[in-house]
């Protein structure tokens, strides 16, 4: 998918400010997939309705760095992108990747106005490697210190651009996975 950016998506101090919540969040299941925005075009052989791919997956709050959603409860997430409704391709912004389970990101989310939450677009998902199946939000600052320095540099990134956040004037909703609520 091609997209065009109100922020410098290869700058986390910019996506950070645009994101409403950030998080390490573990894969628990891809859910499915499901298909919006439905569009007609010409192809050579008449015309066929296309349409946008959306990820859903359970996940779990592992460590809030930005907002505060609830922890150790899977939640579900919605991905911009994934594989096209004939299954010949998958979908996807330009540097962007589809989660996988039993992995952990770094999580960059958008509260849409019914209170769900969309992960969308360029680096809006860094794996962190090393983080085991098992782990709760009350182990996640003890393992911190066991990642390897590649997984400890993708958190430090995202907690540094919390705290130089560059933020974005916008509406902005609340999740309903809000802890606050």
């Amino acid at each position: 998918m091609d997209g065009t950016f109100a922020v410098d998506v290869d700058d986390p101090n910019e996506t950070v400010g645009d994101a409403d919540y950030v998080f390490i969040g573990r894969v628990d299941e891809d859910v499915d997939t499901v298909y919006k925005d439905p569009v007609t075009i010409e192809t050579s052989d008449g015309t066929k309705e296309v349409s946008t791919p959306y990820t859903y997956y359970k996940v779990t709050v592992l460590q809030n760095i930005k907002g505060d959603l609830v922890t150790d409860t899977s939640i579900p997430i919605q991905k911009a992108g994934g594989i096209n409704e004939d299954g010949s391709s998958v979908v996807l912004y330009e540097d962007d990747t589809l989660p996988e389970e039993d992995k952990s990101y770094v999580f960059l989310a958008y509260a849409q106005d019914d209170g769900s939450l969309l992960v969308s677009g360029p680096n809006s998902n860094e794996y962190v490697e090393g983080i085991k199946q098992d782990v709760t939000s009350e182990k996640m600052e003890k393992i911190k210190a066991s990642l390897n320095e590649e997984a400890t540099e993708v958190v430090s990134e995202y907690e540094s651009a919390y705290e130089n956040e560059i933020p974005t004037d916008r509406d902005r909703s609340e999740s309903e996975f809000d802890a606050e609520q």
